[in-house]
């Protein structure tokens, strides 16, 4: 059998309780860039490699090496009928599910679903008092309703219209119990009235109340998640957006631009650096100013590319998007 997870220390956390069986980390941020509709499962491994190379967080060759050998264990596992899915509530599970599930609906019509383990915490740190044996005892063959459901759920996220995601968002989603929470945070990452997503809301609230190092806004930022479900990497490319804009919301005492860590991890330029907000942060974080009437955004939310040309708002009040 084949486990597939959020990532390696989900893996060996399953491992140490003695759960047997190969494991695939499927280990790839779609809340964070393009994830365009209509593609095969090769086609978006390239999009998404792409997307991490430039990012900084690794040569096209070795995300696209990474995304092709995760691919090819996953089909053959799937051809054998012996693939296991364990999700758990935080978004970044949740799209990792979708985007399976949908497979099985398209390329994957032909093989017998896989089966699904459901566990209410967070995969890396979950620990003996959390039974993981006991959540894997009970899994289940995934069935046509969730198929379905993930199938709909991945056609929304994909799709060029955020509108899809509201109006499924509204509709009963109980056949998989953590996907409805996970698609709500999801929207969040649009800009709201002012400009600004949840995500960087978050930073800004830290540091208006006197954080200034990076990590420790970051630590802050998702001490307000619940779940938890970015990493530290994602959340630089919002900080950087926040510097380097030409209004921007934050500013690095001392620079002209945010550095974020290089591959191989944090180092003092990126360690001795301190934020502070901006005139502009501190009207958009009170709520008087509109960030895009400066920001040129230029930022991919699943299938939506926003831009100046391509402007969507979530409205929050009225769980619904706002066109411009």
């Amino acid at each position: 059998m084949l486990h597939i997870t959020n990532g390696d220390n989900a893996n060996q956390v399953i491992q140490s309780m003695g759960i047997e069986g190969r494991y695939l980390a499927w280990a790839d941020v779609l809340h964070d860039g393009p994830v365009p509709a209509g593609l095969r499962l090769d086609e978006m491994s390239q999009v998404r490699a792409n997307f991490i190379h430039h990012c900084g967080w690794a040569s096209e060759f070795e995300a696209l090496t990474h995304f092709q050998s995760r691919d090819a264990l996953f089909a053959s596992a799937a051809r054998e009928g012996g693939v296991i899915i364990w999700n758990s509530p935080e978004l970044y599970d949740q799209l990792h599910l979708i985007q399976l599930l949908a497979w099985y609906r398209s390329e994957g019509r032909h093989y017998a679903p896989p089966e699904l383990v459901l566990v209410p915490c967070l995969l890396g740190l979950a620990t003996e008092s959390d039974d993981l044996p006991q959540y894997f005892s009970a899994r289940a063959q995934v069935t046509e309703e969730q198929l379905n459901l993930a199938e709909d759920a991945w056609h929304a996220f994909t799709s060029t219209n955020p509108r899809m995601l509201s109006a499924l968002l509204a509709d009963n989603m109980d056949a998989l119990p953590y996907l409805k929470a996970g698609l709500q945070r999801q929207v969040q990452e649009y800009p709201d009235c002012f400009g600004i997503s949840r995500t960087q809301r978050q930073a800004l609230k830290a540091v208006a109340e006197g954080i200034a190092a990076p990590g420790r806004i970051f630590a802050a930022s998702q001490q307000m998640e619940s779940p938890q479900f970015m990493g530290d990497s994602s959340f630089w490319l919002f900080i950087k957006e926040m510097v380097q804009s030409a209004a921007p919301l934050l500013a690095v005492d001392g620079a002209d631009e945010f550095k974020v860590p290089g591959m191989f991890g944090p180092d003092e330029a990126f360690l001795s650096q301190r934020l502070q907000l901006t005139p502009m942060g501190e009207q958009v974080l009170a709520g008087e100013a509109d960030w895009l009437v400066k920001h040129r955004i230029d930022r991919w939310v699943g299938g939506v590319h926003l831009n100046p040309q391509n402007i969507w708002r979530w409205d929050s009040q009225n769980a619904t998007f706002i066109r411009g």
